[in-house]
């Protein structure tokens, strides 16, 4: 899977990650819905960029400080089942002293988990890893399809190895 950025951006969320985003905000889930879409550069970009969200694709959802340990485990099981997902992308704020970041380019270039602990100088532009949220960004396919692809992949993955529980 390439990562595909900010190459396509919209004018509106689109349907799978809305999707996504109902199933990880409602429910037993129980993550706060903090956006989807905005047309908007990138936090912390110098000179602006684009950020991922103006492409329909992306996503922040937070959580509670005493579900955080549960929230980083949540993310290594989201970035073990990327591929079923669709995910290119995952930050994860509140991990270690600056936070993580998953591609998933740079797991298939590594062979490795795909996951790169962030410092001062080269992190998600959050600060120093007290954001309580997850930044999540879908590949087009899975983003621009009715939602259906999302719904069907998140119950295999559930089916196959549940996602931690809160």
């Amino acid at each position: 899977m390439n990562y595909t950025g900010n190459t396509d951006p919209r004018d509106a969320a689109l349907p799978g990650t809305l999707k996504l985003y109902e199933i990880l905000t409602r429910g037993k889930m129980g993550m706060t819905p903090l956006g989807v879409w905005a047309n908007r550069p990138m936090k912390g970009s110098n000179p602006p960029r684009l950020s991922v969200h103006a492409t329909g694709r992306a996503m922040d959802v937070g959580y509670k400080a005493d579900r955080e340990k549960w929230a980083h485990a949540f993310a290594d099981w989201l970035s073990k089942n990327y591929e079923a997902l669709g995910i290119e992308e995952i930050h994860d704020y509140s991990f270690g002293e600056w936070g993580r970041g998953f591609r998933c380019s740079r797991k298939e270039l590594s062979g490795k988990a795909g996951w790169k602990t962030w410092t001062a100088t080269d992190n998600g532009g959050s600060g120093s890893g007290s954001g309580l949220w997850l930044h999540l960004e879908l590949s087009p396919k899975m983003a621009k399809d009715s939602g259906a692809l999302i719904a069907a992949a998140w119950k295999a993955c559930n089916a196959a190895d549940p996602a931690p529980q809160p």
